[in-house]
């Protein structure tokens, strides 16, 4: 891998971890502004379940994908230095998929109610109707998440990330203001119609005007020319499989909501809060590291320089594993300090956190998993190679579903986050499985000695950090006060987060660069 391309990755990668810092910080207070407004209850059971339908839309239009079908093809234009192209490919996917997905939320709107049952038919007819309601409120946010995506994909083709770093705040502070605005007159409903308003300007208006600053035009365009149309048959060659797969990343939750929907009340509550704490790590250390090298993976294998994207790949890869399980350490052994100073203070009780905290605890055991099927999966789609991993994610999906069953029946809304974790292991150890085969078709010989010598060594300290952690856990401040909370968390943080940091400088320098 050349010094630009690393330089261009480490320097998009603190873009990207610095805007999921600054995101999740407005997350937290978000959070705190739900669960101060409604707590653990039936109320937010149904809420959290109403955005199952409008993740799923999501999911069926490849919205969560789009980078990844989309900078491979735009990469190809900008290799050919033809920028105008670039341009009309964009505005004719966008038209007519748009399209498309305009249809599907009318009809969304129509069959609310019938949606609602599919998504938690445990629920008594008042918390259906409400579920209904709701629905029906946050699917044009929709629109706007797919827009964004798309013109998202455009600006990271061309090296610029501060506007995909800024999205979420914005989307964030959406969601905060109305439901504190609303909330007196709309009750949870304001936090729905936040949804849609921070949507409009966090993957709306800011992206139309990222596009704009590189010049590119936002005006629907229905181009069908031979060039226009190959690259658009290309980019549904490369999305079907993804729009038609549901591989476990994005069924997990989908499949813990409908069963939970069956157990005891505020079961979809504890499920939800414990992820979104699960998701901080994951979004800092995995996304970022996923968004920062993709563009570079598709444009090093559009220019067939086939050794440097391995090594890119597998640098990346170190590096989830150098920070991947150390996050995972620092949860397991400190869920019920960071579930205090999260959701504390509001109208969760005691029993509210410990039983989060519990979820929690298991969820955190497949951090590294999550982060890493990321890279993997771009691994593949860098190289437009979209079936396989999406065939192979939705086959262990409908396998699955019995686990979920099953785990649910016996240990309830931990057992839903048991067969979670078990089932990321399982996804991540397929990718991996797949990926080497794949790199094998183009670098025969290809030396992971060096890599393999890293996860071996760097396995090492993670035992060493884990009992450190576990030593603080039993020793340290916490005694169930959100400040002893945070002196807990910035105890533990200071010593393995810095001891991590020191280790991996002195010790592996190739790793953070």
């Amino acid at each position: 891998m050349t010094q630009e391309v690393r330089k261009n990755i480490r320097r998009a990668s603190g873009i990207m971890a610095l805007s999921v810092i600054f995101s999740r910080g407005i997350g937290f207070i978000r959070e705190w502004v739900f669960t101060q407004t409604l707590g653990a209850s039936s109320t937010t059971d149904v809420y959290l379940s109403s955005f199952v339908i409008p993740d799923f839309l999501n999911y069926l239009m490849a919205a969560g994908a789009l980078s990844i079908s989309l900078i491979p093809i735009l990469s190809e234009c900008l290799n050919d230095e033809d920028h105008k192209l670039s341009e009309r490919v964009f505005r004719t996917i966008s038209t007519v998929m748009c399209s498309v997905l305009i249809i599907l939320i009318i009809l969304g709107e129509v069959f609310a109610e019938t949606l609602g049952g599919w998504v938690a038919p445990g629920y008594n007819p008042e918390q259906k109707l409400l579920l209904a309601k709701l629905l029906r409120v946050i699917l044009p946010a929709q629109f706007f998440f797919y827009w964004g995506g798309l013109a998202m994909s455009v600006q990271q083709t061309h090296g610029k990330f501060i506007y995909s770093a800024l999205s979420p705040l914005f989307y964030n502070v959406g969601i905060i203001l109305c439901g504190l605005v609303l909330y007196e007159q709309m009750g949870v409903m304001g936090f729905s119609v936040g949804v849609v308003v921070g949507s409009f300007f966090g993957h709306g208006v800011l992206h139309w005007w990222g596009l704009k600053k590189i010049g590119y035009s936002c005006m629907p365009s229905f181009d069908f020319s031979m060039e226009i149309s190959k690259r658009f048959k290309q980019y549904l060659w490369v999305t079907f499989p993804i729009m038609l797969s549901f591989s476990l990343v994005v069924t997990d939750e989908w499949i813990s909501k409908y069963f939970a929907s069956f157990l005891q009340e505020r079961a979809v509550s504890y499920l939800s809060y414990a992820r979104t704490e699960m998701r901080i790590p994951i979004a800092v250390i995995g996304q970022a590291a996923g968004m920062a090298s993709f563009p570079y993976l598709s444009r090093l294998w559009s220019e067939k320089k086939y050794t440097e994207y391995c090594d890119t790949l597998l640098l990346e890869m170190s590096k989830l594993w150098a920070l991947g399980p150390i996050a995972a350490v620092l949860i397991v052994f400190h869920a019920a300090p960071l579930t205090h100073f999260i959701f504390g203070g509001g109208r969760l009780t005691s029993f509210d956190l410990q039983q989060t905290a519990h979820v929690l605890e298991i969820l955190a055991l497949g951090i590294f998993f999550w982060t890493w099927q990321i890279l993997l999966s771009r691994g593949f789609y860098a190289a437009q190679r979209t079936w396989l991993p999406s065939l192979w994610g939705t086959a262990l999906s409908a396998l699955m579903i019995p686990v979920y069953f099953y785990l649910s029946q016996r240990y309830s809304y931990f057992g839903l986050a048991m067969a979670g974790t078990l089932g990321i292991i399982l996804y991540c150890g397929i990718l991996w499985w797949m990926l080497k085969r794949h790199i094998a078709q183009v670098v025969p010989q290809y030396d992971y000695s060096k890599f393999y010598l890293f996860l071996r060594r760097w396995l090492i300290c993670i035992m060493g950090f884990a009992v450190v952690a576990a030593i603080i856990s039993r020793l340290g401040p916490y005694q169930n006060t959100r400040f002893s909370a945070f002196l807990d968390l910035a105890l533990v943080g200071t010593v393995v987060g810095g001891g991590t940091v020191v280790v991996l400088r002195k010790y592996f320098p190739n790793i953070l660069g």
